[in-house]
């Protein structure tokens, strides 16, 4: 209850650019018909006092469209010159430490993405503030989780799903019951992760995209998997395969294909293990996804005839 005070009274006390959901560029980009958003951003802050409230609030929006839209180089440009900035608007601050994580994180660069994550996460009350849609809360959630602060991702996630209760937006739900089931399976708790996967599945049904229901089915098939629910598992797998086969997912396809020789090997029956195992593009497989790729062929092996 006392977190819900602070954040209500945060909400009307802080100035400036603290006070804006700064992640919504697209409504501030409505502004304007004549032009892409990148150009229309880059125009408003050439007329505008650089360092002055209304700067940082524009460079705001634009860190959050060159994310959006993938523009990491880009995006790591003009976030470095900040960093070496002594004074800096907190809300701000806490801004720009979030994406100069995200983008370390997808560097690979670990120890740096973890100590602005980090800095970002001292401002935590602030970030539940500024970002007024639920997917940046989600991705901090799901960076904490990879920096293995369960607690911490934990603690974003219980926030956002009661902030953002009242939301029937099926991609919200599909995010948000994914990231707390990667927290579930992570924690060992196959069945209450095989429950939020199945509300994660229903969710991208709804939605309706192929990427998603890929990713779905495929990971409710792999706890249902590990909980030695074979039948389901495979039905899962197998009922993906369309939708891979429509998004030419060669990556996905080959591991499906593998853990559904997998899944018919464990239940005996050789012949569709066989059948499944030579779909398999190994040259798409990571080292582990290969390792057993080896083993199964070795056990699927036809007896040798004298």
């Amino acid at each position: 209850m006392r977190l819900f005070f602070l954040l209500f009274l945060l909400f009307y006390t802080v100035s400036g650019v603290g006070s804006e959901h700064m992640s919504d560029h697209e409504s501030f980009c409505a502004n304007n018909k004549s032009i892409s958003c990148d150009l229309y951003l880059q125009q408003q802050l050439a007329g505008t006092k650089p360092y002055s409230a209304q700067w940082y609030k524009i460079t705001a929006y634009q860190f959050d469209y060159l994310f959006d839209h993938h523009k990491f180089t880009e995006l790591q440009q003009s976030i470095e010159p900040l960093l070496a900035q002594q004074k800096l608007p907190e809300s701000f601050a806490v801004q720009l430490y979030f994406y100069y994580a995200k983008v370390m994180n997808l560097q690979q660069k670990r120890e740096q993405a973890e100590l602005y994550a980090n800095k970002a996460m001292a401002g935590l009350e602030q970030i539940y503030q500024m970002f007024g849609e639920p997917f940046r809360l989600l991705e901090l959630a799901n960076l904490q989780h990879q920096f293995g602060a369960a607690d911490k991702a934990a603690e974003i996630l219980t926030y956002t799903e009661q902030r953002f209760a009242k939301s029937k937006d099926p991609l919200f739900r599909f995010e948000l019951n994914a990231n707390k089931a990667l927290l579930s399976h992570a924690a060992g708790n196959l069945e209450k992760a095989a429950a939020e996967r199945q509300l994660s599945l229903q969710a991208a049904l709804a939605l309706g995209h192929n990427g998603k229901l890929i990713v779905a089915y495929g990971n409710l098939a792999r706890t249902f998997q590990l909980l030695g629910q074979l039948e389901q598992a495979r039905d899962l797998y197998l009922t993906s395969l369309p939708y891979l086969q429509a998004e030419n997912n060669l990556i996905m396809a080959a591991i499906y294909q593998l853990r559904l020789a997998e899944i018919y090997w464990q239940l005996k029956d050789n012949t569709n293990a066989r059948h499944y195992l030579a779909r398999v593009n190994h040259l798409k497989l990571s080292d582990a996804h290969l390792q057993l790729y080896q083993q199964l062929s070795r056990a699927l092996e036809p007896p040798a005839t004298l």
